[in-house]
Order: C-alpha cells, then structure tokens, then sequence
C-alpha cells in the first residue's frame, strides 16, 4: 500500500469487496456520525443525518444477527437525538459514555452510562470551558463542552493554522499541568482525561464483547483510524474478519486514516450509500436462504 493509502472506490465496487462477508453472523456494523453519517458542517450543531444513512441504519437495526453501533465523538445523547433510530448502540465521547437504544424507543432521552474520571480532570474542563473564550472571543470559537471532556472547534477561522495554534495556547494556559490530554483533529483540538477511553479500546472491547464474525467500521478522522487499526490486528489475530473503510468527508483528510483503512468512499454521500446497498443484499441473502 502506497504512503497516501487507497484511492476512493465506487459504492458497486466497495459492496463487491464486502461480499464475502455478508453470510457471516453475528455481523457488527460501526460507524462514526460527523464526516461519515452527517457532512462536516461549518456550524458543528447544525450536523444533521443524511436521510438515507438513517434508513440504512434502520434496516440493518432490524435485522437478526446485526450489531449496529455509532461510535462518535459527540455525547451519546446527543448523537443518538442527531440519528434517531432503535435497536442501536450509542457510543459518545469515543466510547467514554454507552447507551442503548431499544426498538421503539426514543433516542432523545437516552440516559448513558459514563466512565468516571478523576475529579481534577473533571475540574479541569470545566476551567478549560468556561474560559477560553476570555483567551478567544472570536466568532469562530466553538466549546463543546462533554464533561470530562471538551472539544475546541475552530472550522470557521478565517486563518486555520493560526486559530490552532491560538486555541492550543489558550488550553495551554488553563491547564498548565497538562491534566487534560490533547488530540488534534481536524479543525478541533479534543481535551480528555489523561487514559480516557478512546475509539481503538472501544473497537476492542466491542469485538470481546460480541465475538463478530466480521465488522465493518466506517469513519473519517484520526480517532476512527485508531479503530481501523485494532480491527486490523484483531483480524490478523484471528478474532474477527471485517473491513475498514474510511470517508472522505473534506479534500484534507488525514493521511493517517487513508493508510489504516482497507478501502475508501468519497464522501459522507458515498458512505451512507454504501449502507444503503449493504442493508439490501443483507435482505436478499436472508430471503434467499429463507426459501431455501
């Protein structure tokens, strides 16, 4: 595989790909939500589910043998109320907050379950929050606040590489002992508590958890490539089969992605089309053998 990592493939060519692993259950589909089920938007609260993604997912949900979990960096609640579909898996915060959403139930009002964190880092998004604004008042600031945690969005400057380096000085001088672990991503500088639980753990205890048969994991940013990775050696390991595959939500996606993943789409478009195409051979190897 060449340094830039794969190159996109068409939604036919991806499927075809996938085949060999459609008659394997229990199968568990993951995916991340912004740049893979929503496009990246410049406002991160305007983010909204591409319709067919959320019909994907629904007819994958209601599927037997199929685990459908998304795995974002936004809280749980509040991804679950952003995709609004049952019998799914929420995972927020990288997997720091675990919720599942029943058939028929209301996503809104998901209650997750959280990791604990020591209270000094507790404490120290909180600082970090409430102000770095006093530091950056600019407009283009964004703080999500998703206690312990925080992400400082900066998708709106109109200079990228000095707002992050602005919002790394401002963290830098509300945690200066460094309590808060950093991870740049892109146009976002994320904080968590120094160990938290990030994706590549998640993935892991995941396929402990559920013992898939095969997986597919899709997602765009340098967390998700943490997952590819585990998926990767989970499959070498003999644990697991499945297969990563990476989106290209903007034209910058991260190097580190492209070079995890097994294939890439082309967009958050693309993905979701991909699910789409999923859930409807699924169903005509089910019927298939149903008549059989």
């Amino acid at each position: 595989m060449s340094g830039s990592g794969p190159r996109s493939i068409t939604v036919a060519e991806a499927l075809r790909r996938a085949g060999e692993h459609l008659d394997r259950r229990p199968l568990l589909v993951v995916s991340d939500f912004d740049g893979t089920l929503s496009r990246i938007e410049l406002d991160p609260w305007a983010a909204a589910i591409l319709p067919l993604g959320r019909q994907a997912l629904r007819r994958l949900a209601g599927m037997a043998g199929v685990h459908v979990v998304v795995l974002s960096g936004r809280a749980a609640r509040d991804v679950a109320a952003r995709v609004r579909v049952g019998n799914v898996t929420y995972l927020g915060n990288h997997g720091m907050e675990r919720g599942h959403v029943a058939r028929g139930g209301r996503p809104a009002r998901l209650v997750p379950a959280i990791d604990e964190s020591p209270a000094a880092a507790v404490d120290a998004a909180q600082r970090v929050a409430d102000g770095i604004r006093h530091h950056i008042p600019e407009e283009w600031l964004v703080v999500e606040h998703k206690a312990p945690a925080v992400a400082i969005h900066y998708r709106t400057a109109p200079d990228l590489e000095g707002a992050a380096s602005r919002v790394a000085d401002a963290v830098d001088a509300l945690d200066p002992d460094g309590i808060l672990q950093r991870y740049p991503g892109r146009r976002v500088l994320e904080l968590r508590p120094v160990g938290a639980t990030a994706k590549g753990q998640t993935m892991a205890a995941l396929i402990q958890e559920l013992r898939p048969a095969s997986v597919f994991m899709l997602g765009d940013d340098v967390s998700d490539a943490e997952a590819f990775v585990v998926l990767r050696e989970a499959r070498r390991a003999g644990q697991t089969d499945g297969v990563a595959i990476a989106v290209h939500a903007r034209a910058e996606a991260p190097a580190e992605v492209l070079e995890a993943a097994d294939m890439v789409l082309a967009s958050p478009r693309e993905a979701t089309r991909f699910l789409s195409a999923l859930a409807t051979a699924l169903a005509a190897r089910d019927a298939s053998e149903d008549r059989a």
